[in-house]
């Protein structure tokens, strides 16, 4: 049985709303992170772009919804990998995403209806290279590389990422109409391939959200997802810190950011059970407040992981504020009963070698706390 293009591109349609509104209620009754919620404007990236190829392939008179359709799809993997970066503690550069969706749809609207089918395929092929080899490279590394359920994007975005430079080669090689690329990389075969891949996308990112904050009333305050006394969210902290800053410029003040992420989590979750994971992170979080200066500046930024700004120790380097949080940590079991103890890995960032950019600071913290991951040492402090 053969089935035709309208109807496969209805199936995909299909799939990738399903698989959209699924991963968007795990994500509204899960801890709702940046991260989930960026994943989730992918996904209605995604529905829109089928609906839109719908469109496109089923009216000559719909030929502007193949520009709406290119722009989706780059936005909806451009977003994947803006969610990955927020998962790993970075800044997401989303924005990227978004502007390069844009110039791929209108590079189709320029050429009008005279462009045909194809219009704006080029661009569209070099983005979803572009940000399908970048989202499989940072699914390979940070918090996300040491997550057993991401390594199944790691292969999603790769496999997207080759898939299309092949079928760039021979878009440019062998052109829309031969029999190569219709074989081997014609709508039907895409559609049919994207349906697959869209699947374990879309399991693996609801694997690797935390677990669920509704279900259980009773649990700790962690594990219903309450804010950790004393520390704020991202949103706030970034807000705050920019303040920070500025005064600190002006009073010629150093500071000292830690990224900071609490060590073997994961195996922690799988031992003792995700609830016990959030124990820890609540527990976590509680030591650094009651162990940090009295005038730090401390967040949760989602999972194990945890921003400090403080002022400079007056005596030693900035890495005693990290090695005294370290020696808190040993000190303080996160259970008494099972003598559970946690550690932290810090990437360090002082304004007195970086100046007082929030976003210089974050970006090398963060820096500096995937390489010292990367070390596969617990408890490791690294300047950046």
């Amino acid at each position: 049985m053969q089935i035709d293009t309208t109807t496969l591109l209805i199936a995909a349609g299909a799939v990738v709303a399903v698989a959209g509104v699924s991963f968007i209620l795990s994500t509204a009754l899960r801890r709702n992170e940046r991260f989930g919620r960026i994943w989730s404007i992918a996904f209605i990236a995604g529905i829109l772009e089928t609906i839109s190829e719908i469109v496109a392939g089923t009216s000559p008179a719909g030929w502007w919804a193949g520009s709406v359709a290119n722009g989706a799809l780059v936005l909806a993997i451009g977003l994947m990998w803006a969610g990955c970066r927020a998962y790993n503690g970075l800044r997401s550069l989303a924005w990227v995403a978004i502007v390069t969706s844009n110039v791929v749809a209108i590079a189709g609207l320029i050429q009008g209806p005279a462009g045909g089918y194809w219009a704006g395929a080029g661009p569209l092929f070099i983005s979803i290279i572009a940000f399908g080899a970048l989202a499989g490279y940072e699914t390979a590394r940070g918090n996300l590389r040491r997550n057993v359920d991401a390594r199944a994007l790691t292969i999603v975005f790769w496999v997207v990422s080759i898939y299309y430079l092949f079928r760039f080669i021979a878009f440019i090689a062998a052109g829309p109409e031969s029999e190569v690329f219709r074989l081997y990389f014609g709508t039907e075969t895409t559609t049919f391939a994207a349906i697959i891949l869209v699947i374990v996308a879309a399991i693996a990112m609801t694997a690797i959200q935390p677990v669920s904050t509704s279900r259980n009333r009773n649990a700790a305050p962690a594990a219903r997802g309450r804010t950790i006394p004393g520390v704020v969210d991202d949103d706030q902290f970034e807000n705050q810190a920019a303040d920070w800053l500025v005064r600190a410029r002006r009073d010629k003040e150093s500071l000292v950011l830690l990224a900071m992420s609490v060590d073997g989590l994961e195996h922690i979750n799988s031992a003792f059970g995700r609830e016990f994971g959030e124990q820890t992170i609540y527990a976590v979080g509680r030591t650094a407040c009651e162990n940090s200066p009295s005038a730090a500046l401390i967040a949760h930024t989602g999972g194990g992981r945890f921003v400090i700004l403080t002022s400079a120790p007056a005596i030693g380097s900035a890495a005693s504020v990290a090695e005294k949080l370290q020696t808190a940590l040993v000190e303080t079991p996160v259970d008494a009963a099972k003598g559970i103890r946690a550690l932290a890995t810090y990437g360090i960032a002082t304004t007195d070698d970086l100046g007082y950019d929030l976003i210089g600071l974050t970006t090398a913290a963060t820096t500096a706390l995937l390489d010292a991951q990367a070390d596969s040492q617990p408890g490791a402090i690294r300047l950046a």
